[in-house]
């Protein structure tokens, strides 16, 4: 009986050894996953869906800009002019505005120029902190594909690319531009 006493706590000290031996192993680093990848600039932009999520978000010389909450990206589309703007309000004001004003007041699923200003009221803005206003006329090339017009549910959808440039100013390279806004009709 003793001898079976002695096997029997041996086993469990075994077993206990081997437990404690595993919660160390699964407490170290070797069991977690590594540290997630930085997300790309890109990956911070949001997703160019169509579905009226109220999103607006591009890249501005390579570097993510995205309207920070769906109060930050507007749209309305009245009389034939569809004005779409996203803006960060802090640490410094910047607004991105983009202007469709077809003379047959019907918007289409269409790739639209931002640099025939003004003969065909289609045109893009950019305020940098207040100081450098590039309108219009400072656009280089450009264009909005409206990739969704939905007249029941008022959503609209699209991509953007702009150049613009300013005297004083920083050049402006905006690619990868997204919006997905429920729009006032």
């Amino acid at each position: 009986m003793h001898r079976t006493n002695f096997y029997r706590c041996s086993n469990c000290a075994f077993f206990s050894v081997g437990l404690l031996f595993i919660v160390c192993l699964s407490s170290c680093d070797l069991f977690k996953p590594d540290d997630p990848k930085p997300q790309t600039e890109l990956e911070k932009l949001p997703p160019p869906t169509q579905e009226g999520r109220n999103t607006f978000g591009c890249l501005v010389n390579g570097k993510a800009w995205v309207a920070p909450t769906q109060n930050d990206a507007l749209a309305s589309y009245q009389l034939g002019v569809l004005f779409i703007s996203g803006s960060v309000p802090a640490p410094q004001f910047q607004d991105i505005d983009i202007i469709l004003n077809e003379e047959s007041s019907s918007l289409e699923l269409q790739t639209y120029s931002l640099i025939q200003y003004p003969t065909t009221y289609c045109s893009a803005y950019f305020v940098l902190d207040k100081t450098c206003e590039y309108g219009p006329n400072n656009t280089l090339v450009g264009f909005v594909t409206i990739t969704k017009i939905d007249r029941v549910n008022f959503i609209v959808s699209g991509l953007f690319e702009f150049t613009t440039e300013l005297a004083g100013c920083e050049r402006l390279v905006v690619t990868e531009g997204r919006f997905d806004i429920n729009y006032v009709p």
